[in-house]
């Protein structure tokens, strides 16, 4: 049973697949055997409840934003208003977490029934409310109200993200994970629409309406149909292209393995062993692997700090057989890539040349698998020749085989973190700057200690789990911010048009749905296509990696669109000040329209596959208290603070201009237009942010990708395949 948890079930075998969840659920008694639905009974569940239910849990988001204009002139200040906003997502941030232990331990199907009843009679509150004079009592019956429409958004979102992941085509998942992005897109605009064309007090109503027949519906629906059950089972698993699983099924384990094995310099080894390099010029300062990336490999440095605390300072040292003189150096942390003087002058003079970890790659990979050896001119990057130094044991110069005369060089010059090193074609008998102690790893990593995740295990940590898996909370606040993005674009949107290009409500309507609808739903579209059909899916830790890349990526395009329109914004914002008139004109709306197209469009199409990847970066047993802590982190830091932190920002501006001149007499459209000017490019500018936990997300991918193929070479060394010939 270990076995076929580790290395999955055999081909042709006719025992059911059980993830350990299920087996876990199974004996608690909370969960019985699933009967497999027909691929009708999916896709009917997938279209009611987890797209048209995810669309009228946003419609009310976008009825909100359209009704804020109102609200403003019967007295809501826009720190209310971005109250008012927020308030369904803090209920959500509330509740997430229950209901992700929740959904661990009960039948899925009497939770939605509860959970969809609350949120129609919340809709159907909030819209009597609006028609009650306005009173500081009746703006807290509203956040109230808005606070229970939350509480049942997050029991959906939870259960949704969850059956889909395990329902969804292997070759097709980012593309219905995407659709909820789609659905979510789909039911704020037509709020949006429904509040500004119609009325905002009946677009309340009708979403009411018709969650109470869907409602209905789901009492008529078996319970089987909502429960997660097991995991679609494919034949992508055993047939990749890229053969990168990480458990191989064991008809064709040996052929999986090779294909994932670190590809090493393929000559002979005469004799290796692990080491720590110190720098004599800073003594108690190691040669650092670091995990910072560069385009090509990545980065490398003198830091000081504990040999024992992690594998950052160890290399595994070989000598070649075909000479004993020249030695290679491979990070320990890093399986697979080399200390390399990649050739790149530093500084002007070209006496110092950069230094970094690559991993070797070289044109003639199709000869190397006939059994041909690499020329040794195509690694000689990776050979340093060693000088001894004086009389003491261990003290060396490296000097490079690629470039004679060059040595290694402990700069001493500081960077963000530890201190340059490059390769210097000075005399390496002045001072110490060359000189390196190389001496062997005595000590012990015991690796990161596990944390159960079972059901009984304490919410503590589950939490200090999953906050320790680079690729779950970098996934999660690139998809956070993602939200606080889209959210707070969308909060501002009609304020901002209204005031600072004086357009009603039809005409800020149709550049809504232009920009952000139309924007979105082609991301959607595309983003599929590229993650899914062109990269490979990211069901493999290669394919995570180079969709996170890829999601990088995109979400650079994204910040170049809006720095275009934030420093528009922040253009027009301080122009309306210094003018104290409105000016409207209209080619910059052209550029602040078409940058939100791109903008939506970039960040749509990661968006189901950066919810994959997040739900897919824990084991089964984690996934609904993974799904739940990840609606908590896209709603207190995206959809709450999206609406509420540009709202605040927009506030700000406005009390700092009319304090700054209280004399003045102030034209009130101008500073209306400037504050929420300002908000806009608040929200704007967050794409940046994005981009950083993007980037974040893809280096943590790459690393696994990379102790991955580790694992695998060790694997199949203990499997008795032949290994590799290494440096």
């Amino acid at each position: 049973l270990s076995l076929q948890v580790l290395i999955g079930t055999p081909h042709g075998s006719t025992h059911p697949q059980w993830s350990t969840s299920e087996m876990g659920e199974a004996r608690a008694g909370n969960v019985h055997h699933v009967e497999e639905m027909t691929p009708g009974q999916r896709l009917f569940v997938f279209i009611v409840y987890t797209q048209i239910v995810q669309a009228l849990m946003s419609y009310d988001g976008g009825a909100t934003q359209f009704c804020t204009s109102a609200l403003a002139k019967e007295g809501w200040s826009p720190v209310w208003l971005g109250m008012l906003g927020a308030m369904d997502k803090f209920g959500q941030v509330a509740t997430a977490f229950v209901w992700g232990g929740v959904l661990m331990r009960h039948d899925t199907k009497p939770l939605l029934v509860v959970g969809l009843f609350w949120k129609a009679t919340c809709c159907l509150v909030f819209g009597k409310l609006q028609e009650q004079p306005v009173t500081t009592v009746m703006k807290l019956l509203m956040l109230s109200a808005k606070l229970g429409m939350g509480i049942t958004e997050a029991l959906i979102s939870v259960w949704a993200t969850v059956w889909v992941q395990r329902n969804a085509p292997h070759d097709a998942r980012a593309r219905w994970l995407g659709f909820a992005g789609t659905s979510a897109g789909i039911g704020n605009g037509v709020g949006s629409g429904m509040a500004s064309l119609w009325n905002p007090i009946y677009a309340f109503f009708l979403q009411a309406f018709i969650l109470f027949l869907i409602w209905a519906s789901l009492l008529l629906t078996p319970a089987r149909f909502f429960r997660f059950g097991g995991p679609m089972q494919s034949s992508e698993h055993g047939d990749s292209e890229d053969g990168d699983p990480l458990m191989p099924d064991l008809q064709f384990g040996s052929q999986m393995l090779v294909q994932q094995v670190v590809r090493g310099v393929a000559v002979a080894v005469h004799h290796e062993n692990i080491v720590t390099l110190e720098s004599m010029k800073m003594p108690g300062h190691y040669l650092d692997a670091s995990d910072e990336p560069l385009d090509h490999g990545f980065k490398v440095r003198i830091t000081k700090g504990d040999t024992t605390d992690g594998t950052w300072s160890q290399f595994k040292m070989t000598q070649a057989e075909h000479d004993v003189g020249l030695t290679s150096f491979e990070s320990v942390r890093l399986p697979g890539h080399f200390l390399d003087v990649s050739g790149e002058s530093l500084g002007w003079r070209g006496t110092r040349v950069k230094v970094r970890i690559s991993e070797f790659e070289h044109e003639g990979a199709e000869e190397e698998e006939e059994g041909k050896i690499a020329e040794h001119s195509s690694i000689a990057w990776a050979y340093y020749r060693l000088r001894s130094v004086g009389s003491e044991r261990g003290l060396f110069h490296i000097e490079s085989e690629r470039l004679p005369g060059f040595y290694l060089n402990a700069t001493g010059e500081k960077m963000t973190r530890g201190t340059r090193v490059c390769m210097a074609k000075e005399d390496p008998n002045v001072a110490d700057w060359a000189v390196f102690k190389i001496q062997d790893f005595t000590g012990h990593y015991e690796g990161p200690v596990a944390v159960d995740f079972s059901a009984e295990a304490t919410m503590l940590g589950r939490l200090s789990l999953l906050l320790k898996n680079p690729i779950w909370l970098f996934t999660a606040m690139a998809i956070s911010l993602n939200c606080f993005v889209t959210s707070g674009i969308s909060f501002m949107w009609q304020n901002t048009i209204d005031n600072v290009w004086g357009m009603g409500n039809a005409w800020s309507y149709f550049l809504f749905i232009f920009s952000t609808g139309i924007g979105g739903l082609v991301g959607v579209v595309v983003g599929p296509k590229i993650f899914d059909q062109m990269l490979g899916g990211f069901v493999f830790p290669q394919g995570k990696a180079r969709c996170l890349l890829w999601a990088k990526r995109m979400t650079f395009l994204a910040a170049l669109c809006s720095t275009a329109c934030t420093m528009l914004m922040v253009e027009k914002s301080a122009h309306l000040v210094y003018s104290n008139e409105q000016s409207v004109v209209y080619w910059q709306l052209a550029v602040l329209v078409f940058c939100i197209f791109g903008i939506f469009f970039c960040i749509n199409s990661i968006t189901g596959t950066l919810y994959g990847i997040n739900t897919e970066s824990v084991n089964e047993e984690a996934r609904p208290f993974a799904a739940g802590l990840t609606v908590s982190f896209q709603n207190v830091f995206g959809y709450a603070f999206g609406p509420l932190l540009p709202s605040i920002a927009s506030q700000v501006v406005g009390s700092c201009v009319r304090d700054s001149w209280p004399q003045w007499p102030w034209n009130q459209e101008a500073v209306d237009g400037a504050k929420y000017a300002a908000g806009m490019s608040y929200a704007l500018a967050s794409t940046w942010v994005l981009f950083f936990f993007a980037r974040k997300a893809a280096v943590s991918a790459r690393l696994a990708h990379i102790s991955v193929r580790s694992f695998s070479q060790s694997f199949r060394s203990a499997a008795g395949f032949r290994e590799p010939l290494s440096p």
